[in-house]
């Protein structure tokens, strides 16, 4: 006997088979599915998860695999068995409850009508990632992960708490790739870690303080420390102010790009200068 599990608030018009699953749109139509999961005030029946057992530990990650893809809180229902050939009549078409969360901007992997394979290939590739927790490195990831998703499934944002988890999410990981865990300016292995993926970033860089890591740094420190939102740092013998909300867009999309980096996910299609020019897509 199958069991069957609701998705609500997930964009999808094409299948996806994962290992002993298979995840089935409620619809085919582009724009459908798009004001579905588009719909901030309720969430919407998007698709259905089938398989022959789904634990609930699988059924976590995979929330929060697509809750990521989308940088939109979703939700996947308690599985129950299968009893009718139409599987969606089995659950209510919307689940009323508190306001849609979002991480803000549009989603961080392609819609699946205009590239057909980019979004299930990242979460075949994730949900290997996760399910997978053989290796210190696995779980560090983990950490990673559900950190930046946690950024946008707050009730109520608070900056303070989304910069934390973006960065130390970020620090933790870096430090366990690059073996560093010890030097006192985590900007050191942070760096590391991004050139290691091809960013074009530098500890220091004074005429360009976006691909500074100290400038992420300086703002970690001055919130953390003095909860401070500014940080006032020298630039050549100049005094500059560096504030808080005007990085937050660019270390939150580094940090998606760092997690599509370590699950090996390159689709053709990211721009992965897109922490810096908020282009997603080429």
């Amino acid at each position: 006997m199958s069991i069957v599990c609701g998705i609500y608030g997930y964009q999808i018009t094409r299948p996806i088979d994962l290992s002993g699953l298979r995840i089935e749109p409620r619809t085919s139509s582009y724009q459908q599915a798009k004001r579905w999961t588009m719909d901030l005030d309720s969430y919407q029946l998007t698709a259905i998860i089938k398989g022959v057992s789904m634990s609930d530990d699988l059924l976590f990650n995979l929330e929060a695999i697509l809750s990521f893809v989308e940088r939109l809180d979703v939700l996947i229902t308690s599985p129950v068995e299968q009893t009718n050939d139409d599987p969606f009549t089995q659950f209510s078409p919307s689940i009323m409850t508190h306001r849609r969360s979002s991480g803000g901007g549009c989603a961080i992997i392609g819609e699946d009508t205009f590239f057909h394979t980019s979004r299930s290939l990242f979460i075949s590739k994730a949900f290997d990632r996760l399910q997978n927790q053989q290796l210190y490195e696995d779980a560090q990831f983990k950490i990673l992960f559900f950190k930046y998703v946690e950024t946008f499934r707050q009730r109520k944002s608070f900056v303070e708490v989304e910069y934390f988890l973006l960065y130390s999410g970020l620090e933790s990981y870096a430090r366990c790739i690059v073996n560093d865990r010890s030097n006192r300016n985590s900007s050191e292995p942070i760096c590391k870690l991004l050139t290691g993926y091809g960013f074009d970033v530098q500890i220091e860089r004074p005429r360009d303080l976006q691909r500074a890591v100290s400038t992420y740094t300086h703002l970690r420190n001055a919130l953390f420390h003095n909860g401070e939102f500014t940080a006032t740092i020298n630039v050549n013998g100049a005094e500059v102010e560096l504030r808080l909300f005007d990085y937050l867009s660019n270390i939150s999309q580094l940090v998606a790009l760092v997690i599509l980096k370590a699950v090996e996910f390159d689709d053709g299609h990211i721009n992965w200068n897109s922490w810096i020019d908020l282009q997603p897509f080429k």
